[in-house]
């Protein structure tokens, strides 16, 4: 019987430390390809993981592709490798984003704007060559106080212009997230472990009570 219950207490045990070293349970939002920055908001795209590091805020209602999660942050891919438009990689924090489980219909927003450049003047009476004009891939805007600026991809080359984009079309959204907030499902975790536990504290009571002798009453002792 002794052996019986060191068996069962042995296996309880290891039970108990497995569902508290168990992994964390992956929620459905890891499943999650593409979030956005949803309708109002301001939703940075940065180079690091650091706000001080944003390059823009995207567009409003359009998407980011996850690529990965680290902490805080979403790695994500923006725009595509099409026209003149190149894709660029960085970080979106989760708490700005809305997970999607179906992207809109236009997933980045490729929007091409005029560029102006002043050449210089030549001296004498040498017909200047005057504004020039040129095609850039708008991303997203930055503001620096009260002034609004582009970032731009142009000649191959991404910097900022002093223009401000307000009309652009926007995507049709769902009015709540499909995916719920990234969750690394310790309460899901702690919840079992602690039912676990439960269950097996009670089964060694059990066997601790089952197993104690009785105890003779004086009247139980019969004398021949």
């Amino acid at each position: 019987m002794k052996s019986v219950k060191s068996a069962v207490l042995a296996a309880l045990v290891n039970l108990i430390i497995c569902f508290n070293t168990a992994p964390a349970v992956v929620t459905k939002a890891d499943e999650a390809r593409y979030a956005c920055a949803p309708h109002g908001s301001t939703v940075y795209f940065c180079g690091e993981k650091d706000e001080d590091k944003a390059l823009f805020a995207i567009p409003q209602t359009y998407c980011v592709e996850i690529l990965g999660t680290e902490g805080d942050w979403y790695y994500v891919k923006y725009a595509e490798d099409n026209g003149i438009y190149r894709a660029m990689y960085g970080y979106c924090q989760k708490d700005d984003v809305m997970l999607l489980e179906k992207p809109p219909e236009n997933i980045y927003l490729n929007l091409v704007i005029k560029v102006a450049y002043n050449t210089d003047t030549p001296e004498g009476v040498l017909p200047p060559l005057g504004t020039l004009e040129i095609d850039a891939a708008y991303y997203g805007a930055y503001k620096v106080g009260q002034k609004e600026y582009s970032y731009v991809l142009c000649n191959e080359n991404f910097g900022y212009v002093p223009q401000s984009v307000k009309d652009y079309p926007l995507n049709d959204l769902p009015s709540a997230p499909t995916f719920g907030k990234q969750d690394d499902g310790g309460g899901a975790k702690l919840i079992t472990a602690l039912a676990v536990t439960g269950v097996a504290a009670t089964a060694i009571i059990i066997l601790f009570i089952s197993g104690k002798k009785p105890k003779l009453n004086e009247t139980d002792v019969t004398t021949t």
